[in-house]
C-alpha cells in the first residue's frame, strides 16, 4: 500500500511569527516582495521536516487582493517569484518532491458572497493556472467556504493536465456545512464532471475534520485534510483586518495534532498536513508518523 502524501503546513502565519507583517495587504503576498529569503526559508524548513508537497506561497495573491492594496499589475511578477522561490527550495533539496500552486478564495477567506460573477471567478483561477503552470504539479483550490468557489475553480481547471485538488473548509460549530452554510455532502453531490483528483478539508479545527472526514470518505474520492491551530474563526471576521484578528491555540503541539491525524489515517486519508498555525515541527511529527505505516501517534516515539 503506498504511503499516505504529506503536505507542508502554513505559510502565511509561520512568516508573521517569523517576524513578518500581518495586516491585509502585508500579509503572505508582502512577503514575496519584501521577504523573499523569509518564504525560501521556510519551504526549505517544510522539505527537511519532509513534506512530499510544498505549496507555492500564492495564498494572497490574487487580482482582487492585490487589487485592493493598489499592486493588482504586479499579479504576474508576483506569482513568478512564489513559483521560482519554491521550486530553487526543491532544486536545492534533490529530493523528488511536488509544487502544488495555493488557489485560494479570490476576494476573501471565510465569507460566501461575492461580487464577482461565477464567469468572472472561473476566469480568474484560470488567469492564475495559467501563469504558474510551467512551476507547479497541482492545481490546490484551498480553503472555499462555498459551492460557488468549489465549482468555478474546477471548472478552470479542467483540461489542464495536472492532478486538481479540491479543499473545502467548514464551520467549527456545524461539523457537517461549510462556513457558507451549504452541507458538505451537497456540496460534493453538486460537483461537477470531471470531479477533483482529491477530496480534502483544511482551514477548520481538528476536531471538526474528525467528525466530518467520513463523508469524503463516502465519496470514492481521494481523501485526506490539513487542519488550523486557530482558536476558532469570529462570526465578525473581516478579511480586510487581516489575521491580527485571529489568535493561536496553545494546545496543539505537534504531538497533539499527531494524535488526531492518526484518527484520520485509520480512516483511509491519503493525503494529510497541516494550515494556518501549524510549523515544521508539526509536519516532521507527521513524516513520523506516516513513515512508522500503522497509523498510531505512539510509533516513531
Amino acid at each position: 500500500m503506498t504511503n499516505p502524501q504529506l503536505l507542508d503546513g502554513g505559510m502565511g502565519q509561520e512568516i508573521v511569527n517569523r517576524g513578518g507583517k500581518g495586516m491585509y495587504g502585508e500579509w503572505a503576498s508582502g512577503a514575496l516582495y519584501e521577504a523573499p529569503e523569509l518564504v525560501s526559508e521556510i519551504h526549505r524548513d517544510y522539505i527537511d521536516a519532509g513534506a512530499d508537497i510544498i505549496t507555492a506561497n500564492t495564498y494572497g495573491t490574487t487580482r482582487t487582493r492585490l487589487r485592493y492594496i493598489d499592486k493588482e499589475d504586479q499579479l504576474a511578477p508576483l506569482l513568478q517569484i512564489a513559483s521560482d522561490l519554491a521550486n530553487a527550495a526543491r532544486d536545492q533539496s534533490r529530493r523528488d518532491i511536488q509544487i502544488a500552486a495555493s488557489l485560494p478564495p479570490l476576494e476573501a477567506s471565510y465569507v460566501n458572497t461575492f461580487a464577482l460573477s461565477f464567469d468572472q471567478t472561473a476566469a480568474e483561477f484560470a488567469e492564475m493556472m495559467d501563469l504558474l503552470a510551467p512551476g507547479v504539479d497541482i492545481y490546490l483550490g484551498e480553503t472555499f467556504s462555498t459551492g460557488f468557489e468549489a465549482r468555478a475553480f474546477l471548472q478552470a481547471a479542467q483540461g489542464r493536465g495536472k492532478p486538481v485538488w479540491l479543499a473545502l473548509t467548514l464551520d467549527d460549530r456545524h461539523p457537517e456545512r461549510l462556513r457558507g452554510g451549504e452541507k458538505l455532502a451537497d456540496v460534493i453531490a453538486s460537483l461537477p464532471d470531471p470531479l477533483p483528483d482529491a477530496l480534502l478539508l483544511n482551514c477548520c479545527k481538528p476536531a471538526t475534520i474528525s467528525q466530518a472526514l467520513p463523508i469524503l470518505q463516502t465519496s470514492g474520492r481521494p481523501f485526506g485534510a490539513y487542519a488550523n491551530g486557530f482558536t476558532g474563526i469570529p462570526d465578525d471576521w473581516v478579511d480586510r483586518g487581516g489575521v491580527a484578528q485571529l489568535s493561536a491555540r496553545e494546545d496543539m503541539s505537534p504531538e497533539a495534532y499527531a494524535q488526531d491525524v492518526a484518527g484520520w489515517l485509520e480512516l483511509g486519508a491519503s493525503i494529510v498536513g497541516g494550515c494556518c498555525e501549524t510549523g515544521p515541527a508539526h509536519i516532521k511529527r507527521l513524516r513520523e508518523l506516516i513513515d512508522a505505516g500503522n497509523g498510531s501517534a505512539e510509533a516513531g516515539q
